[in-house]
């Protein structure tokens, strides 16, 4: 008996109870892939809280501080002893990240904090950056996305993606750890890392066909038209946008079975989902980061964009014909590294983009996801991180006060005595972990060179 059909013939649909059409709701083939989605949307129709969300994004070759210092807002504050906390209402951001200005309002910017005990002068920090500790030491330690994972328990504790200069590439191990010597590896190819994310609905019987993704969305289309029918209306939007990346990948295996001759004849590949142009890749990557905070698979996602420690690409499709190891020891020119720069804002921009258009309680997924954008290497090509720019978009369900704000803590200060309101990443990643309920005082390993500073507990500026 189907309670679902039942409840409808017996009330009408303006008084049928959504949390009693959600509980009644029974999946086939398709149950791994939407029982997570199903149970978020019966979540909140019980009155509960959507789960904080985070997506960290690091870059190589360094996140330059004039790239995203506001135009007329001085950033040589070496001898200053005060926060500086501007409003971004007034100011104008610089063309490298004007790509993020229709969210100002919602995006933070974060300058001077210190990052040395993850290492100097080297290509990239690895897991050190999200570690807090040297990166020659390997995987020492738990990364600050596996440690908000654990604050908020879900299916995939961290799905790692990754856009490697060698379209070849499978996967690395470079950025994210659940434990010393755990790394967790970043998936390097879109079309591995839906088939991994959301090919399960093949296990079991069906495993012969786990890559054979023609038989995996037809087994999913069956339920996924039943439940859109059976949801209430409320929710066939927020399924509609979950389910979008599955029909981009089955229109594209339409397309190309109804054209395999001519494809193969004439006509390069172009979809992104198996592209191998970088841009293609990263922004194929994006799609499937927010697919999976969507369907309730994960709370946390780690885009490695450099693909491992000392990976650099050459954006050729971008106009820029100069290796990205190059423009790092030119200390990155503008005409070269800016329309990286700007490419790199538009893909945090697509991340908001995306997760500001699902519906969730009284406003959209964006306003319980924080995304923070930073370089693995700190403030240059050989960071010595005494810097470690931060662009952040969301503000964690209202846990973190950084929307609309300029923050530029007083400047490290090499060998010498650090003026008190220093700060370090570590700070920073406290104040994360607090605002997911992790009260801890200490992350990672302090910078035994840092005196006068700090180096405990969050950052009180930025939590509510």
């Amino acid at each position: 008996m189907n309670i679902l059909n039942d409840t409808l013939k017996m009330v009408t649909p303006d008084q049928l109870d959504r949390r009693t059409c959600l509980k009644s709701l029974t999946l086939g083939a398709g149950a791994v892939v939407l029982q997570p989605f199903l149970n978020a949307l019966a979540a909140e129709a019980r009155g509960e809280a959507p789960p904080p969300r985070i997506i960290f994004m690091l870059e190589s070759n360094g996140l330059y501080p004039r790239h995203i210092q506001p135009k007329g807002v001085d950033g040589d504050n070496r001898k200053a002893e005060k926060l500086v906390d501007l409003s971004l209402k007034d100011l104008e951001l610089p063309d490298a990240i004007s790509p993020l200005a229709p969210f100002k309002d919602r995006m933070g910017i974060i300058q001077k904090l210190s990052h040395k005990v993850s290492g100097g002068g080297d290509h990239g920090k690895g897991f050190g950056g999200l570690g807090c500790f040297h990166w020659r030491k390997g995987v020492a330690g738990q990364t600050i996305d596996h440690s908000l994972a654990a604050a908020q328990p879900s299916i995939i504790p961290v799905v790692g993606l990754g856009v490697a200069p060698n379209a070849g590439a499978v996967f690395v191990n470079s950025v994210s750890a659940s434990a010393p010597k755990r790394p967790t590896p970043i998936v390097c190819q879109p079309d591995l890392a839906f088939t991994s994310l959301f090919g399960s609905v093949a296990e079991g019987n069906a495993g012969k066909a786990f890559n054979a993704r023609n038989k995996l969305l037809d087994w999913c289309r069956s339920d996924i038209k039943r439940v859109r029918q059976e949801l209430p209306a409320m929710d066939r939007e927020k399924l509609d946008i979950y389910l979008d990346t599955f029909e981009q990948m089955r229109t594209r295996q339409e397309k190309v079975a109804a054209n395999k001759d001519r494809l193969k004849a004439n006509v390069p590949a172009i979809d992104k989902f198996n592209s191998t142009v970088t841009t293609d890749r990263f922004e194929a990557q994006c799609a499937i980061a927010t697919a999976a905070l969507a369907s309730g698979l994960t709370n946390v996602v780690t885009i490695d964009a450099a693909g491992g420690v000392g990976q650099y690409h050459t954006w050729k499709e971008l106009g820029v014909m100069k290796d990205g190891h190059a423009i790092g020891h030119m200390n990155g020119p503008d005409e070269f590294s800016v329309p990286i720069r700007k490419f790199h804002a538009q893909r945090v921009a697509d991340l908001a983009k995306r997760l500001d258009v699902v519906p969730e309680g009284d406003g959209t997924m964006l306003d319980n996801t924080l995304i923070v954008w930073m370089s693995d290497s700190g403030e240059a090509h050989h960071g010595f991180c005494g810097e470690w720019p931060l662009v952040l978009v969301g503000n964690l369900g209202g846990r973190l006060k950084t929307a609309g704000r300029f923050l530029q803590y007083p400047a490290y200060q090499q060998h010498a005595d650090q003026i008190p309101g220093h700060r370090t990443i570590a700070n920073l990643y406290l104040a994360l972990l607090h605002a997911v309920g992790d009260k801890r005082e200490q992350f990672g390993e302090p910078d035994l060179n840092l005196k006068g500073a700090d180096q405990s507990g969050p950052l009180a500026e930025i939590l509510v």
